[in-house]
């Protein structure tokens, strides 16, 4: 039985930062933490000219990065392909197509999660106008302004639900 009112993912994000020592999205400085993360979860990290994967060479757990991004970019993709380091198993590529799909949307699930924590999200006092919470949450969180917006929506969503079902 779930005591604390997130989701499992949320959960998930929550260990990894609490294990971090991550609070606030003040900490959540890209680069270093990249590698203190791939560090402590025995992750090999690597920036090359390719897009974004994640692999198990030989038992060894890798990610490799597109290193012509911003660095939002390379963050937002760090996240997502952890989260198939995480959650999945398998060479995607020999998948049907309906599975394969499935496991790229939960990674991108992960990846807003991520990248912008609820338990941090559910402290930030908002502004009204959505184009400036888009704005705050992106300059806070550094990630994309679209991704800022798709994580906003999701989270006013599961908010406004959660206050229904609570009635």
């Amino acid at each position: 039985m779930k005591l604390s009112g997130l989701s499992l993912i949320e959960e998930k994000v929550l260990s990894i930062y609490r294990l971090l020592n991550i609070s606030e999205p003040s900490q959540l400085y890209h680069d270093a933490l990249i590698e203190t993360i791939s560090e402590i979860l025995q992750i090999n990290t690597y920036y090359f000219d390719e897009s974004s994967e994640a692999n198990n060479l030989g038992g060894a757990y890798c990610i490799f990065l597109n290193e012509n991004q911003t660095k939002q970019e390379i963050w937002q993709d760090f996240a997502h392909e952890l989260a198939h380091i995480l959650n999945h198993e398998g060479y995607q590529f020999s998948m049907n197509d309906p599975f394969r799909k499935y496991q790229e949307w939960q990674a991108e699930q992960f990846a807003f999660h991520f990248c912008i924590p609820t338990f941090m999200l559910n402290h930030l006092e908002l502004p009204r106008l959505r184009c400036e919470a888009v704005g705050l949450i992106a300059t806070l969180f550094n990630v994309e302004h679209t991704f800022a917006d798709v994580r906003l929506e999701k989270w006013l969503q599961n908010r406004d639900f959660c206050f229904l079902a609570r009635l």
